[in-house]
Formats: C-alpha cells, sequence, structure tokens
C-alpha cells in the first residue's frame, strides 16, 4: 500500500502511526539540540583547551613529568626483579639448611637407638 492512500488503514492504525512519527521527529530534534548545545564552541572548558595549545609550557612540563615518573617506574622494576632474585636465593639455601637439618635429625636418632 502506498504512503499517500491512507484511507483503507483503519483509524487507530492511522493514528498510532502519526504518533510513532511524531515520536521519531521530536526524539531525533532534541538530539541534535543538545549535541549542538555541548559542542566544544559551547562549553566552558574550552578557553582551558586553547590556553594548553597557545601555551606549551604546561605540555612540556607535563612530559617532562611523564618522563621521571617512567625512569622511577623502571627503576622500581629493576630492584623488583633484583629482590626476586634474592628472595630465589635465600628460598634455596633455606631448602639446603633444612635438609641438612633433617639429615642431622636422622642421623642423631639412628645414633640413639
Amino acid at each position: 500500500m502506498p504512503l499517500s492512500d491512507l484511507n483503507g488503514m483503519h483509524p487507530l492504525a492511522i493514528v498510532a502511526f502519526g504518533i510513532s512519527l511524531a515520536i521519531i521527529f521530536v526524539a531525533t530534534r532534541s538530539g541534535y539540540l543538545n549535541g549542538k548545545a555541548s559542542s566544544p564552541a559551547a562549553s566552558a572548558s574550552t578557553a582551558q583547551v586553547a590556553a594548553v595549545i597557545v601555551d606549551p609550557t604546561a605540555l612540556n612540563r607535563a612530559s617532562s613529568s611523564v618522563d621521571s615518573l617512567t625512569s622511577t617506574l623502571v627503576r622500581l622494576i629493576e630492584v623488583a626483579e633484583d629482590m626476586q632474585r634474592s628472595q630465589a636465593h635465600m628460598a634455596t639455601e633455606l631448602d639446603r639448611i633444612r635438609e641438612e637439618m633433617r639429615i642431622q635429625r636422622e642421623i642423631f636418632r639412628r645414633s640413639n637407638s
């Protein structure tokens, strides 16, 4: 049925069709207006962003802070790896001591028997 031939439709279907079109139109229009209101030109932070773009000193300070943080984290990772190696060595030595003590107990037990 072509759109121009609405005479054959039930009146309730015509009303429902009209309401559907109205809802779609209102939702589209309000979305468009909300998008336009929240554009970067209308926001308060536009001046701050423009100041950072015009004055790169803040960006340079942030970059140097990130660089120092990166070097600190690299050093922290190196320290953590050193600690892991030393703890693994300590665990090996404690296993050896435990084994020696077990052997000593066994020798003592057999010598007293």
